[in-house]
């Protein structure tokens, strides 16, 4: 068995075909929905019978839903998968087969437009820079991944960032303790008409900026500074407006 996570802002136009292919699949997987938001998706998750919807009464982001995702979790391996499914189910197999700590997904676009290419390139580019122990890593960003729980509930305390480098605070975690990591190369669909992302790569784009600065500050002898009260203040006003 293995448990799926589902992190949800508002994912009702896209949250029940997910979980019709999952439940279909994985009919004895724990399958628990993280939500936020003030949409349907609750409403629709309860009619399944094996999936669990978590309603946060704060917004937490995608990695604090995943955090809580992990904590609720009772399996060995933990697939943690974006709510429109962006990968085959013989992809999930294909990572479920792999003898490692974390599977990444080297993503191969069945389209994607030049901008977002041309960022998606820049942003690997500045991870790298920041980060130069990543260099082997292919890709940061797929919405699928599977960890082993023990390994990733090891890393919990590190994992600082809320918004959507999520990821790379992650997979650096797990880089940083020697954990093992493995990629799959595989056909990736990107939903462009309902990703909140694309609507607004601008902005998206300084706030993954400014947490890449603040994920490098936690791991070098400025951690201090992410805890005070003037960084927790202004990170806050930042976020709150770059999410509109």
């Amino acid at each position: 068995m293995i448990s799926i996570i589902i992190p949800a802002y508002n994912e009702e136009k896209r949250i029940d075909r997910a979980l019709r292919q999952l439940t279909s699949k994985f009919p004895n997987a724990q399958i628990i929905v993280v939500f936020e938001g003030n949409d349907k998706t609750p409403d629709i998750v309860r009619r399944y019978n094996r999936a669990v919807i978590e309603v946060n009464k704060v917004r937490l982001g995608k990695g604090g839903s995943i955090k809580k995702g992990i904590q609720m979790s009772r399996s060995e391996k933990v697939l943690l998968i974006d709510a429109d499914v962006p990968v085959s189910m013989t992809t999930v197999e294909e990572m479920l087969k792999q003898d490692a700590d974390m599977v990444l997904v080297n993503r191969v676009f069945r389209e994607q437009t030049y901008l977002r290419k041309f960022l998606h390139k820049a942003f690997k580019l500045t991870v790298k820079l920041f980060f130069p122990s990543l260099r082997d890593i292919k890709d940061f960003q797929a919405g699928v991944k599977l960890v082993c729980r023990d390994k990733a509930l090891k890393v919990l305390d590190e994992l600082i960032i809320s918004d959507l480098l999520f990821d790379v605070n992650l997979i650096y975690a797990f880089k940083r303790r020697g954990y093992k990591i493995v990629q799959v190369t595989a056909e990736y669909h990107h939903d462009e008409v309902n990703s909140k992302i694309s609507k607004d790569l601008m902005r998206v784009s300084i706030l993954m900026f400014l947490s890449i600065v603040k994920l490098r500050m936690f791991y070098s002898p400025l951690r201090f500074i992410v805890y005070t009260n003037t960084f927790l203040k202004v990170q806050a006003k930042i976020i709150e407006f770059l999410r509109g």
